[in-house]
């Protein structure tokens, strides 16, 4: 009753499944932390973490395991691709809400509040300008979706809640500067030239010497 509660709460103050500045949420170790981290060059860092200490609906340890395996799924075009499918999942086991969660998400009871954290990490660079998470239906722990540009520290961050069968908005990632593919092209025409040169130069001076 109160997990329902406190979703229809976020729900209502996000406007739904929606990407939005980030407003206090008291408590809400019971879902499911994202924080996807816009990195340079279409590379993105997606950390979940799971609170099976101060979460009333996961029991232990391997629930928290079993809950961050396939939390959410990556859309593309048409179909759901499985978070471990862009690489393996680093995880780690903490106590360090503050790296996790933004500020005001983090429970009132951080300092001395028994929580045990695990954070699965993915990270991979994009094909796409944009990406968007999708939960399956029947997921049972929601997921607060949060993002925080690494090349603008400074700006707040923006989030979404997401419940079962949601899909987040588009989220614009770091895409590189248009020059650059252009530099890599150009660098890379000049050293297939340099070869051709070289070859080219030593089968004359072979043809010379017979």
């Amino acid at each position: 009753m109160m997990r329902l509660a406190r979703s229809i709460i976020l729900i209502l103050a996000a406007g739904g499944a929606v990407l939005a500045p980030l407003c206090a949420l008291g408590h809400g170790t019971e879902f499911l932390s994202a924080k996807l981290t816009l990195l340079p060059d279409a590379e993105v860092l997606l950390e979940i973490t799971a609170d099976y200490g101060g979460n009333p609906m996961m029991a232990d340890e391997s629930a928290a395991l079993e809950a961050l395996a396939d939390p959410i799924r990556l859309r593309q075009r048409d179909s759901l691709t499985p978070l471990n499918s862009l690489g393996t999942a680093k995880i780690s086991q903490h106590q360090n809400w503050a790296e996790y969660a933004p500020a005001s998400y983090l429970p009132s009871d951080i300092e001395g509040g028994d929580h045990s954290l695990i954070t699965s990490a993915w990270r991979w660079r994009s094909s796409e300008p944009e990406i968007v998470f999708e939960m399956q239906k029947g997921k049972l722990h929601d997921v607060l979706l949060w993002t925080q540009d690494a090349t603008h520290p400074e700006a707040p961050p923006r989030w979404m809640l997401l419940l079962a069968g949601d899909r987040s908005r588009p989220i614009p990632i770091q895409l590189p500067p248009w020059w650059r593919s252009w530099m890599v092209a150009a660098v890379a025409g000049g050293l297939l030239l340099l070869a051709a040169y070289f070859v080219s130069r030593n089968f004359t001076l072979r043809q010379r010497t017979l």
